[in-house]
């Protein structure tokens, strides 16, 4: 059997820049959609604090799910029926992770310096009062890792699959 074709036909250079036009124009109105409301990133500041204040309250097997587990979830639905759209926001491009990963170091470092001084150094209170500029940190670098998502999303840096 013979095929009456010759081959691919060549691509057409007007379709082919139509095509990755549109791919740029999807690119720039996904990026637009997965900024996060002010709620977001303040509901998460709370509630890295709330876990904070809950370990030095002795409430720790209430609150630390409750702000580290539920409330996280909660706001992630929530934010989801507000965009429209479901990513994990802080792994999904190289950018947003580098800025995770900065993040999460002070939080760690300040964390532990305050563990100690409440159960090693008999400091009460310490774990809660770190708990407020950890949850200052949070919204601060929920705000930057959304600008560095929407950029790395534009420039088509996402992780693949995304």
């Amino acid at each position: 059997m013979e095929s009456t074709s010759s081959g691919p036909a060549s691509p057409d250079p007007a379709a082919a820049r139509a095509a990755l036009d549109s791919v740029t124009a999807m690119r720039a109105r996904t990026a637009e959609r997965v900024t996060s409301p002010w709620w977001y990133h303040a509901g998460l500041g709370l509630a890295m604090a709330g876990a904070c204040l809950s370990i030095s309250m002795r409430w720790a097997s209430y609150g630390v799910p409750l702000f580290l587990i539920l409330v996280p979830f909660a706001l992630t639905v929530a934010l989801k029926r507000s965009t429209g759209l479901s990513l994990d926001r802080y792994t999904s491009t190289p950018e947003a992770r580098r800025l995770y990963g900065l993040y999460m170091l002070p939080v760690v470092v300040v964390a532990g310096i305050a563990m100690y001084l409440e159960w090693g150094a008999g400091v009460y209170g310490a774990v809660a009062v770190a708990g407020v500029p950890i949850g200052i940190l949070t919204v601060v670098m929920g705000y930057r890792v959304d600008e560095a998502l929407r950029a790395d999303l534009r420039a088509g840096r996402e992780r693949s699959g995304l």
